[in-house]
């Protein structure tokens, strides 16, 4: 039976992924408690570090503990940044009556040596069999009796959405390459040359040059939809806003040809609410600050292009990751998330 009303808890309050699932969080129909965690920010107001909350609630940052917390809520959100979520998760795991919902990397990868090699060494890798990947437009239907979530990263999230009717139909073949354009929110909070005002506004660099780290994640999930192992090649790079990705992927391959590829991408996300596949191009601004994700593709006999947009910071993390608590606790899945953005942005 579906609950009226939940209490949650959100790990690591204090980031940007963090203060856009309180944003959303505390809007949601069927949230009751928000507790908001953070150690350095203890008692002070939300608003205090996430400044647009000021007109959404007086609420302070919790002084519980993340036990307590725990003990307290139906749902816990890890927005920790990666190799962080592991010494929290092992501590919560035995609540077996608790949702968590992991948004950072480290319980994604089925691949210990690839992990450790982009991350670091894992702490207690065998629990990462009991995570479920939560990308519901691959498989809805496990997350719904799912317990533990591992919510796919910002990038890998487009890349995959980008490609995965093409994998379902067996369609990916050869190394397949995205090029893709992230804002500076996509490297969180804490400043850094790749990310500060002055030498990212109006810039436009490459970065992680043959290693991102996402592409481990894009092809394993993208090898068991198809399945069979499929290559992927990410070209990321840094864009001069804040918000949102733009990725483009092409093929020119004679057994395309025949498949009308826009009717093919409409019918495998017709039942997914927040994929939309459009006539025209799609435009950043268009996503930014919603869950929703737009695609278009161009086809011509055996050459395809294929675009699409969303937000980093909400389909990309928070907003998944509610979409997929809605879907966890049987809610309606588009609950709380169908707000649009402001545009122009």
């Amino acid at each position: 039976m579906t609950r009226a009303k939940i209490d949650v808890a959100v790990l690591g309050a204090t980031g940007l992924t963090g203060g856009e699932l309180l944003r959303l969080l505390l809007q949601h129909p069927r949230v009751n408690e928000v507790h908001a965690l953070s150690r350095k920010e203890s008692g002070r107001p939300l608003h205090a570090v996430h400044p647009s909350l000021r007109h959404l609630t007086p609420a302070t940052f919790s002084t519980l503990s993340p036990r307590e917390a725990a003990e307290r809520s139906d749902v816990i959100f890890f927005a920790l940044p990666h190799t962080q979520s592991q010494a929290f998760v092992a501590e919560l795991i035995d609540l077996d009556d608790k949702l968590l919902i992991d948004l950072s990397a480290d319980f994604r990868l089925r691949d210990r040596e690839a992990y450790q090699r982009h991350y670091a060494p894992h702490a207690c890798f065998e629990l990462v069999e009991r995570f479920v990947y939560g990308l519901p437009e691959l498989d809805r239907e496990t997350i719904r009796t799912a317990r533990r979530i591992a919510n796919p990263g910002c990038f890998a999230t487009a890349a995959e959405l980008l490609l995965l009717p093409l994998a379902q139909a067996g369609m990916l073949r050869d190394t397949w390459p995205i090029f893709a354009i992230t804002g500076s929110s996509g490297s969180g909070k804490t400043p850094k040359a790749s990310t500060h005002h002055p030498f990212r506004d109006g810039n436009l660099f490459a970065y992680k040059m043959l290693a991102h780290q996402h592409e481990v994640e894009i092809m394993q999930t993208l090898s068991q939809a198809a399945g069979h192992n499929c290559r992927i090649r990410l070209l990321s790079h840094s864009g001069p806003m804040v918000r949102g990705i733009h990725c483009t992927t092409y093929a020119n391959d004679a057994a395309l040809a025949d498949t009308d590829l826009a009717a093919l991408y409409r019918h495998a996300y017709a039942d997914h609410p927040f994929v939309h596949v459009l006539s025209e191009p799609p435009r950043l601004a268009e996503v930014v600050g919603t869950n929703f994700v737009h695609l278009a593709l161009k086809q011509n006999g055996a050459e395809v292009e294929i675009a699409l947009v969303l937000d980093n910071l909400v389909k990309g993390a928070a907003g998944q990751a509610v979409q997929n608590m809605n879907l966890m606790l049987g809610f309606d899945e588009t609950a709380g998330l169908t707000h649009p953005g402001a545009y122009p942005c």
